[in-house]
């Protein structure tokens, strides 16, 4: 993932529920254009959040066994309130629901008291087409787990991390 949409995860029940933090600062390039005299974080880039929290909270729930965790599908997407630069976004995501290697959340970003965006998002769980030789699916499933580790630390077994 090149750019993450996460700056810390506050709490985190592997598998089942994520509480993590993003804070918008004024420096970030595409503010200049979105928009100039009225500075917010794109719609887009709060729902990406969103689905940054819930793939997290997919990955370490099965101790990084799929390494791949697509966005299938966006429902009830409802945009409430701006991001300006400075305010910090909370976003929430819960699992609702496991059928096969589709997994629903319920996601929720808020600033304070009032919510920026909510949706259900559809996740699909995955690995790459599979050659032996290739070792493919392990590397990226290393590669995610220091990913990982380096954004937030080391994965808990259902404590809140500091």
């Amino acid at each position: 993932m090149r750019f993450s949409q996460l700056d810390s995860i506050t709490e985190l029940q592997p598998g089942r529920r994520i509480v993590a933090r993003r804070t918008l600062r004024a420096e970030e390039e595409y503010l200049r254009d979105h928009f100039p005299h009225f500075p917010v974080m794109p719609g887009v880039m709060m729902l990406e959040a969103a689905y940054q929290a819930a793939m997290w909270m997919v990955r370490t729930g099965d101790d990084f066994a799929h390494p791949l965790v697509m966005m299938r599908e966006a429902k009830s997407v409802k945009f409430a309130d701006f991001l300006a630069p400075g305010e910090t976004l909370e976003i929430v995501a819960e699992l609702v629901r496991e059928a096969g290697p589709l997994v629903t959340v319920k996601t929720l970003a808020r600033k304070g008291e009032r919510t920026t965006v909510s949706a259900r998002l559809v996740l699909e769980r995955g690995e790459l087409p599979s050659d032996p030789r290739l070792k493919r699916n392990e590397d990226v499933r290393s590669r995610v787990r220091k990913q990982f580790t380096e954004l937030f630390g080391e994965v808990p077994a259902t404590v809140p991390l500091a």
